[in-house]
């Protein structure tokens, strides 16, 4: 390899061997380095990401150990309808509503408010 500058042979460092070093002009240039990836490399461009085999194995551990779960309830192996558990959560939610009075006390009070309000701003920009 030659020097870009004055054209003399460059020498490998005795020092660090990634540098060529020019005695004639006194310089140092970084030896290029050839680009080879392999196919690890290619494939898995993040550390902390797992390779997609185990990403996939966990997840099949995970989805498994889920139906377990929701079979578990059931008392059966299997899985479980998710319909119906939505149902019954949609059940539980509106009959604690429904045992309630609510009182309209409340809203008359803010409804009267917001026409007081609604009347000062304009008694204000009339004047």
């Amino acid at each position: 390899m030659k020097c870009p500058i004055c054209g003399q042979e460059l020498r490998p460092s005795k020092k660090d061997p990634n540098y060529y070093l020019c005695y004639e002009c006194k310089k140092k240039f970084k030896v290029p380095r050839k680009k080879e990836k392999t196919q690890e490399e290619t494939e898995q461009k993040y550390s902390n990401i797992p390779p997609k085999h185990v990403r996939k194995k966990r997840e099949d551990e995970m989805r498994k150990a889920y139906d377990e779960m929701l079979a578990v309830s059931d008392g059966k192996k299997g899985k479980k309808k998710q319909v119906k558990q939505k149902e019954e959560i949609e059940d539980d939610f509106f009959d604690d509503l429904e045992d309630e009075k609510m009182s309209k006390a409340p809203v008359i009070i803010l409804a009267i408010a917001i026409v007081v309000v609604a009347a000062l701003i304009v008694y204000m920009l009339l004047r």
